[in-house]
């Protein structure tokens, strides 16, 4: 009986393959197994999803699998079902997501050296080649190479399928050499002794949200709770029902958003529950990732906890998903594969029969919406009033610098206190224009306004990284002047400096900060008082080891709702609260100012009162009236690619197939999106929405499913 087996391949592609198995591996092959197999003109390394006696329903002519790697599948069912979810849901390579299950020893790489045959170098004599057949039996002349090597030795960028044709005509002959990663071997590490620390954050409020989660977790279903209140709290929280998850011999997993929480929470977990945790995230050296990830499989593992990649490690007996901090953005994946782990894990959860905590002190409005209609959202007390902020209207004042925040600076400079200056905008200013026609300089590439950066007397794109020299002359009309357009933080340091001139001022950002070493000699010096004033971009208020200060100023925040997004409000509301974080709450005369243009806008005005119910009252209030969600279902289908003709025709493909269902779908555009051109490609979005979420998801597959082109879709919610 002839076997079948589905593949799919850790690349970009939203398909999967039929390949016949060969009789020698009908035994080993198995879904979960890696497998090597012909791809076009290259030998892939793929995952068998499903093994069938029947074939694909049209008759075509299938390649065989030249080998199966496992003798045991390496990636379970409960993985398999997940990721197959995960990638229908985000319409993203489900191949790819199970790459991201498995470690760097499991990565197998193929490499392809070309040599020129006799044939070849005979042809190459007689001119019979093309053009670019002659460059490439040119090079080969020298000696033998890689394919990637002729590519960028000939800059013939379709060198697969060159080589393809070269070899099919005898010109060349293609070696190919299949390498696996060697697996690292565990080593024990024998760890101090641990001093647990007793936990006094528990109160009446912590005590009761735990029991009603805990209450659900004994059930052993699939239970969603939303744990709305301040930090502290919530930890305390999560390790209680961490315990009670370890002492039911099931796992735990526990998610945070950024790289600078990991440590933090290491040292947590390590004093709380006595070293049982595994972390998994970008900082780990392929070693350290490999021996976390073998500690995992082997189920030595009681929680495992890191960025949004964790949500793929190979965890069984999960009883507990915990997704700290679920306002932020950096749980969406923006490369191939798309996701928002904020989704996988609910999906993760619901499959594999388990609790799902989501916890924020500042929910994102369509998660705290859905928790208070299904019922599941919990809310912990308060112990202590925040921190207010001083409102400054910036309409009124002539400098960068208010008068009253001057005078702020200046009464902490005098009691030897330090203070931070936020101004997310980097650079000296955001463009430069001429006052005589307009014209402002813009990148070839992106088709985006030129900062200007004063240190380097360079325009630079802040999308491609290109820079210029700054021009001396309008290119339009020869007006020797040029005025800059939004200030930057260099304006604000350069103001700074004027204004105290003995002062201690240094600068935090992407730019002036380029490596870890920079970073640490800016931070140490902070924290040991041997900087006055630290001007930085919202990039700062995410470091690590900051010293609480006696004043915090924030310029211009409205900058974000200016974005064609209708989650601008949400996002200002959610930095200022970020950066509001930093003030010394046990020092009275403590401060925080936020000069702003806007300020009556509900998420400035909310944000400085540290009210969130009031900006998620106004806020929903807002969505309700644009029918926005949470009240509708809204899919953004982005398009990318070189040839805008091409681009323009299959997103009205999109429209016209959406607009096949009727009026249940609203449709917007097609149009370009925000950066429509981005070193040098182009981009141009379709947007749908629906009242029904089941509606969405049968309009994507129906119209996506005849798109084949680079593509990426998010959906709201």
């Amino acid at each position: 009986m002839t076997l079948f087996a589905e593949v799919v391949f850790p690349l970009p592609v939203d398909q999967s393959f039929f390949y016949v198995v060969p009789a020698a591996w009908t035994g080993a092959a198995k879904a979960g197994s890696r497998v090597m197999a012909p791809l076009g003109n290259k030998v892939q390394m793929g995952f068998i999803v499903q093994v069938s006696d029947q074939g694909p329903d049209r008759a075509i002519s299938l390649k065989e699998i030249i080998e199966v790697i496992d003798e045991v599948p390496q990636i379970s069912e409960d993985i398999l079902s997940f990721t197959r979810q995960l990638s229908a849901a985000h319409f993203s390579s489900w191949g790819e997501f199970l790459a991201a299950s498995l470690p760097p020893s499991a990565v197998v790489k193929t490499t392809a050296k070309a040599f020129l045959t006799e044939k070849g170098g005979d042809a190459l004599k007689e001119k019979k080649l093309s053009r670019d057949e002659k460059k490439v039996a040119e090079v080969l002349g020298e000696k033998p190479y890689s394919l990637f090597f002729l590519r960028k030795k000939t800059g013939v960028k379709n060198i697969s399928s060159l080589a393809a044709r070269m070899e099919k005509k005898g010109l060349i002959r293609v070696e190919r050499e299949t390498k696996t990663a060697r697996e690292k071997k565990e080593i024990p590490i024998l760890l101090p002794p641990t001093q647990l620390e007793l936990d006094f954050s528990v109160d009446e409020s912590v005590e009761e949200a735990a029991g009603v989660i805990l209450g659900a977790m004994d059930k052993g279903a699939f239970a969603p709770f939303y744990l709305s209140g301040p930090g502290p709290k919530r930890q305390a929280v999560y390790f209680l029902l961490i315990r009670k998850i370890l002492a039911c011999s099931k796992k735990a997993l526990f998610l945070i958003p950024e790289l600078s929480q990991a440590g933090p929470l290491q040292e947590s977990l390590e004093k709380g529950l006595g070293g049982q945790a595994v972390f998994i995230h970008s900082g780990l050296s392929e070693r350290a990732r490999e021996l976390a990830w073998q500690k995992i499989r082997s189920q030595k593992a009681g929680v495992v906890a890191g960025l949004r990649s964790a949500l793929f490690s190979p965890v069984e007996r999960l009883g507990l998903i915990i997704v700290d901090d679920e306002h932020d953005d950096s749980y969406l994946q923006l490369e191939s594969p798309l996701y928002d782990a904020r989704r996988g894990a609910w999906l993760r959860a619901s499959g594999q029969r388990a609790a799902l905590v989501y916890g924020s002190s500042t929910p994102s409005v369509e998660a705290f919406y859905r928790a208070q209609q299904d019922g599941y959202l919990l809310t912990l007390k308060n112990g202590h009033k925040p921190k207010q902020a001083v409102v400054i209207d910036d309409k009124t004042e002539k400098g960068l610098i208010s008068q009253r925040l001057a005078s702020g600076l200046q009464g902490s400079l005098d009691e030897g206190k330090p203070s931070i200056v936020f101004l997310n905008r980097r650079g000296y200013a955001s463009f430069l224009f001429c006052p005589r026609c307009g014209h402002i300089p813009k990148c070839g590439r992106c088709r985006v306004s030129l900062a200007y950066h004063k240190k380097e007397d360079r325009l630079v794109c802040h999308y491609c990284r290109a820079s210029q020299p700054k021009i001396a002359a309008c290119p339009e009309c020869g007006s020797k002047v040029l005025e800059p357009g939004g200030a930057g933080v260099e304006a604000v340091e350069e103001e700074l400096r004027r204004l105290f001139p003995q002062a201690r001022i240094a600068c935090f950002d992407s730019d002036r900060v380029k490596g870890q070493k920079d970073r640490d000699k800016v931070l140490q010096g902070f924290q040991a008082g041997k900087i006055d004033i630290l001007v930085g971009t919202q990039w700062l208020a995410h470091q690590t080891g900051l010293p609480p200060v006696s004043l915090i100023a924030i310029l211009n925040p409205e900058a974000l709702l200016a974005f064609p997004d209708f989650r601008a409000a949400q996002k200002t509301y959610l930095a200022l609260d970020f950066m509001m974080r930093l003030v010394d709450a046990a020092d009275k005369r403590s401060e925080i100012v936020i000069q702003t243009a806007f300020p009556d806008h509900h998420s400035i005005r909310a944000a400085a009162r540290r009210d969130y119910p009031a900006f998620y009252r106004e806020e929903v209030r807002f969505r309700r009236l644009m029918n926005y969600p949470p009240f509708s279902c809204l899919a953004e289908v982005l398009l990318q690619g070189r040839d805008l003709r091409s681009l323009a025709q299959k997103a009205r493909d999109i429209a016209g197939c959406a607009a096949a269902f009727g009026r249940g779908v609203e449709i917007l555009g097609p149009a370009f999106s925000p950066g429509a051109t981005v070193r040098g490609g182009k981009r141009v979005q379709v947007i749908l929405r629906t009242q029904k979420p089941e509606l969405l998801d049968q309009v994507l597959r129906e119209c996506l499913g005849r798109i084949k082109i680079k593509k990426s879709v998010w959906r709201y919610p």
